[in-house]
């Protein structure tokens, strides 16, 4: 082989390995390409998903503050006639003895049966009062996980414009990460499957004490 032809075998296989080197660049750049197209289509999708979910969720939110005013007032309401029924029932008890040591039984009798009757409604309006107490509890309780999901919503959201914008996709799996959390907040706010700390320090060691 002359050294002419071993120059042209060496340029054809250099020119070989150029157009290679290209088709390979161009083939990264149509894949990153569409990826970055499929982002771009998909992530507003996404962020709009999370937006009726962050609306769903305050509502839950609103319905659960309002549960538990009705319920504080109406727990209020039925102590006051519980107290109120404890005087009566005193003051009954206390007409009764005086009545039975002055020789008068019939009406020591008549104002004992009053003193039986008031014992027994103090305690329904007690228990009633009870059961009140324990619906806002409730309703507290639900509504500080709403809350809580509300904010990891409201960030997600923000992680997921971002990468948008400027395409990262770190920023968005973060967001997938923070929006699958909030949804699991949401489900154990309205079961209180689980009973975790809405306070972050003990929140961390509640979650490392369950794995």
């Amino acid at each position: 082989m002359s050294l002419e032809q071993s120059s042209d075998l060496k340029d054809t296989q250099s020119g070989k390995q150029t157009e290679e080197k290209a088709v390979s660049y161009d083939l990264k750049n149509i894949i990153k390409e569409i990826s970055q197209e499929a982002h771009n289509s998909k992530t507003p999708i996404y962020i709009a998903i999370l937006a009726a979910f962050l609306a769903f969720v305050s509502m839950a939110d609103d319905d659960a503050g309002k549960r538990a005013l009705v319920a504080h007032i109406e727990a209020s309401n039925q102590f006051s006639y519980f107290q109120a029924k404890n005087i009566r029932l005193t003051s009954s008890e206390i007409a009764a003895g005086t009545f039975k040591s002055m020789g008068q039984v019939a009406l020591a009798s008549e104002w004992q049966q009053k003193a039986d009757r008031y014992s027994a409604e103090k305690d329904e309006i007690l228990a009633t009062a009870k059961a009140e107490k324990a619906k806002q509890e409730i309703a507290i309780r639900q509504g500080d996980y709403f809350g809580i999901a509300i904010a990891l919503l409201q960030i997600a959201i923000v992680l997921a414009s971002v990468s948008l914008i400027t395409g990262g996709g770190v920023l968005l799996s973060f967001s997938f990460v923070l929006s699958l959390v909030s949804l699991f907040v949401v489900v154990n706010g309205y079961g209180l499957y689980y009973d975790i700390p809405t306070d972050p320090k003990l929140a961390i060691d509640w979650v490392r004490s369950q794995l």
